[in-house]
């Protein structure tokens, strides 16, 4: 079967797979009543609930491991995610390891705790614990080389023996830029310039390159080259990698798939350099109707489109190359991983590089987007102050827009690894709030490091500056985790266990019903392909601008991206409905050099039903059918709204949204919010991110009486002082920094009140 046969099957199969098997309740969009989710909102399942990463370093064995599992119940975490490290008993994927993950599970079980397992050892995901190259040396990652130029004059003739690394040849008359594919099929290049022209041959190679890599089996304990990331556009590669660690786990794990073991995550898989796989220049063609080779050695030496001297039409095809790789990327990795979990009733938790700065993103993943069309809990990281009280980022909420647009009810963060300096508590706390009021749901707090024995206070076998100090121990005898040099102290707090709590109950609630935006704000990945450096920062700080505007004045939004708007985005009356059953009534799209065909056409057909399509700033400057080399434009917009005086959500735009479902009776712009639907009920979890109090009194669409549903202690009360009003319920909210609120509107669960 072809290289293109066996990506498609994969692709056709996926939606199929990846439903068929998600029987368990927590892994599904849900629709309980407002009494349903009463009765599990003290103590929540424990399928829904925060994790921790535990890092398997040191000698681990089953005394450690439930050493470690009692100290994160006692801390009121019952998951965690087992991360293989260096140091460890035995090897990554040997058949001691193994026996290891099964021991942990059958300790997980007695405790009715559950476990995650990262898809690597240790990251990031798909290098196979050095499998690759160790194993499989021609499925290692590969990237295109610097192109060598070879000047060659009118009439002369160039030889040469050519390396099996050389992917092609091309002449270049530098007089018209005209070109000649050369042909290299023999491993040999003999070509004679026409009589007339300035010519050059470009000579293009692929080498073997990997990203960086930290591999729990690599001796030196360091982040290097020394064990290769996979090649992740090829299907061979995939397959190895799906052999040695999720069917290996499979072995051992059995029945306690879904059960105590929820599923797999992984890490940071992604290129900082233009890939390369054997079969680009057949799937390139067969995508995208035109031959690459003449175009390729312009942008080979680096990626991205940012040499200045590129033409137009070299970033045309350069932004072509970037959308076949990326859908590489996601038919051949992502999609496998999304696949092979749902199939064995699990989930898979993912984030990938670079989520806060997209331009980079774009050159290291392709589309974020595209990544997780079948991953079930799409993930993001905030590991190092890409989130802070002076930086209130945004861009968690391309993991939960990614949910809530292809049908998953969670969205997870890596949180809090490299903070310098560590969070406190209580800053901790107001990460977490600012987290979950942009749609994340499970957490997973960094890091707790294995209990290992020790000598002299020190892990015995991790390096002394990994573990200055040893355990503290809780007041009922378990230890608590050691803190690594400058590694986060949040947990040790003695207040931990009740934020933990209040984490648990908030992860269950945010997780129930359906996500309630109702505006789409559109994401402009291939303008990233397009666009220089200086470009594509601007176009990215337009986007991050309008989201936050969008969120100071109250107006909840997911991002929508081209797959979405061309393939899952289903019109209803005046709706765009996506796979969790949520509709958009408004679509705004920022700045951009490019849309496709397919999503314009679908959003005209949206605004002809009534819906509202706002562009701001500018029309998309090309409109691209099968590819961007021979797009066209500007795209003509006549149909939509057009603001164009100035790149910001004016009032006029404001106007044209449709009403907000939290309307306030005054400005504040440091109040934020999420809303999920219940099926008789709406459910508000409202955030006071400021250093002032905030008096409010909104007006929450909705039927019903007013409850306040406290995640701090698990009671449910009346609202004392709300109001039925035009288009809801008027509330009274007194919020002091720093401090949320869990508004329900909707019938009392009148056996929850009773009970609180």
């Amino acid at each position: 079967m072809s290289y293109s046969a066996r990506l498609l099957i994969a692709f056709l199969a996926g939606p199929a797979a990846a439903f068929a098997a998600l029987d368990q309740p927590w892994q599904k969009i849900t629709d309980p009543t407002a009494a349903e989710a009463a009765a599990q909102f003290a103590s929540p399942p424990v399928d829904t609930g925060a994790q921790f990463t535990w890092g398997w370093q040191g000698p681990v064995d089953r005394e450690v491991i439930a050493r470690d599992l009692d100290g994160m119940q006692a801390l009121g975490v019952n998951a965690a995610v087992i991360e293989p490290k260096t140091g460890m008993t035995h090897p990554y994927l040997s058949p001691e390891y193994f026996d290891l993950v099964k021991a942990a599970v059958a300790e997980a079980k007695k405790r009715n705790m559950r476990l995650w397992i990262m898809d690597e050892g240790d990251y990031p995901s798909g290098l196979a614990g050095g499998k690759f190259s160790l194993e499989q040396p021609a499925l290692r990652m590969q990237s295109l080389a610097a192109p060598e130029h070879v000047a060659v004059v009118a009439g002369a003739t160039f030889t040469r023996d050519l390396s099996p690394n050389v992917v092609c040849a091309v002449a270049v008359n530098q007089t018209d830029h005209t070109t000649q594919v050369l042909d290299i099929s023999s491993g040999k290049l003999a070509w004679t310039a026409p009589a007339s022209g300035d010519w050059e041959v470009a000579i293009t190679s692929r080498i073997y390159r990997t990203m960086p890599t930290r591999s729990a089996n690599n001796p030196a304990n360091v982040k290097d080259a020394t064990h290769s990331l996979m090649d992740f556009l090829d299907p061979a590669a995939t397959e190895y990698f799906k052999q040695w660690t999720f069917e290996g786990y499979a072995k051992v794990i059995g029945d306690e798939f879904g059960k105590t073991v929820l599923g797999f995550r992984g890490d940071e898989p992604a290129y900082g350099f233009n890939p390369w796989t054997p079969q680009l220049f057949a799937e390139f063609s067969r995508r995208k109707g035109y031959d690459l080779r003449p175009y390729l050695a312009a942008f080979a030496a680096s990626p991205g489109p940012r040499n200045a001297a590129l033409t137009d039409e070299q970033r045309r095809a350069y932004a072509d190359y970037c959308d076949v790789w990326s859908d590489l990327f996601r038919d051949s990795y992502f999609t496998m991983e999304g696949n092979w979990t749902a199939a064995h009733g699990l989930a898979m938790q993912l984030h990938i590089e670079h989520e806060e700065i997209l331009p980079q993103l774009a050159t290291a993943d392709g589309d974020f987007f595209k990544c997780f069309r079948n991953i079930s809990e799409p993930g993001i990281d905030i590991i190092w102050h890409q989130l802070w009280m002076d930086n209130p980022a945004d861009f968690p909420k391309l993991a939960s827009s990614a949910a809530h647009l292809y049908g998953h009810p969670r969205a997870m963060c890596e949180a809090f690894a490299a903070y310098q300096p560590a969070p406190s508590l209580k800053e901790a706390r107001w990460l977490l709030d600012f987290l979950m009021t942009r749609g994340i749901n499970r957490i997973e707090y960094m890091f707790w490091s294995a209990s290992t024995p020790r000598s002299g206070g020190r892990a015995a076998a991790a390096p002394a500056a990994a573990n200055p100090t040893p355990s503290a121990i809780a007041a009922d005898g378990t230890p608590l985790p050691r803190r690594g040099a400058g590694g986060p102290r949040y947990y040790r707090d003695p207040g931990f266990p009740a934020v933990a709590a209040y984490v648990n109950r908030l992860s269950y609630l945010l997780g129930e019903g359906r996500p309630g935006a109702d505006i789409g704000l559109y994401i402009p990945s291939s303008s990233f392909w397009l666009a220089n450096s200086a470009t594509g920062q601007e176009l990215n700080k337009n986007l991050l601008a309008l989201a936050h505007s969008l969120i100071e004045h109250q107006r909840d939004f997911d991002f929508v991206d081209e797959q979405a708007l061309s393939s899952v985005l289903q019109p209803r009356g005046n709706e765009l409905v996506n796979l969790s059953g949520q509709g958009y009534r408004a679509i705004v799209v920022p700045p951009s050099l490019a849309i496709s065909r397919a999503a314009l056409d679908r959003l005209h057909a949206f605004a002809a039903a009534g819906g509202k399509v706002i562009f701001v700033g500018a029309a998309p400057a090309l409109v691209a059918e099968r590819n961007f080399l021979h797009a066209t434009g500007p795209a003509d917009i006549s149909w939509a709204t057009l603001h164009e005086d100035t790149v910001a959500i004016t009032p006029a735009v404001l106007d044209r949204l449709p009403p907000p479902d939290l309307a306030l009776d005054h400005p504040a712009p440091l109040v934020s919010y999420t809303h999920r639907r219940l099926r008789d009920a709406d459910l508000y979890f409202i955030f006071n991110s400021g250093d002032a109090p905030a008096s409010l009194h909104p007006t929450l669409s909705g039927t019903g009486t007013a409850q306040t549903w406290n995640a701090d202690t698990g009671r449910i009360a009346p609202l004392a002082g709300a109001a039925p009003s035009a288009g809801g319920v008027r509330v009274p909210l007194e919020l002091a920094p720093w401090t949320t609120t869990v508004v329900v509107i909707g019938p009392a669960p009148a056996a929850a009140l009773a009970r609180n």
